[in-house]
């Protein structure tokens, strides 16, 4: 559905205050459809962001900052996702032997079941999305990726 009927606004003044409108109306759109699906298997967003970060090195630890300049929210409290994530048994936080200043994640045998619940749940979400065929959604992701430079 075009924005102006989502909205109920005919003129937007210029294309690019359009687009502005849209990428905010399709954010909060999308966070709508997200919220619910990661509630069902006991998470947030920014819990499987910092899971699927950690996926990414696993074995491997990550320390605190490499999450935090990941994350696909940046102002998310890392700390307080992570012992989240701990009270859940799905990570472990250890000391760095190596530099002891640093502070390494790690994703638990438990962490690794949940995030192949999410995995096996993402169709569901994804059917969402097939608004778009493959070709289409490939030119959206990449127009995005141009937007932001």
């Amino acid at each position: 559905m075009r924005i102006e009927d989502e909205i109920q606004q005919k003129d937007f003044g210029d294309d690019y205050r359009r687009l502005l409108v849209n990428l905010l109306f399709t954010n909060n759109w999308l966070n709508q459809q997200l919220m619910p699906f990661f509630r069902k298997l006991g998470l947030t967003l920014q819990q499987h962001n910092v899971m699927g970060i950690l996926k990414g090195q696993h074995p491997k630890p990550v320390c605190f900052g490499e999450i935090q300049s990941r994350m696909v929210d940046r102002n998310s409290n890392v700390t307080r996702l992570i012992d989240k994530l701990i009270e859940k048994g799905y990570v472990t936080r250890d000391i760095c032997q190596a530099n002891r200043r640093m502070i390494e994640v790690r994703l638990t045998p438990t962490g690794l079941d949940k995030l192949q619940q999410v995995n096996d749940a993402l169709p569901s979400l994804y059917r969402q999305l097939h608004n778009l065929n493959q070709e289409e959604a490939v030119l959206a992701s990449n127009l995005l990726d141009k937007l932001r430079g």
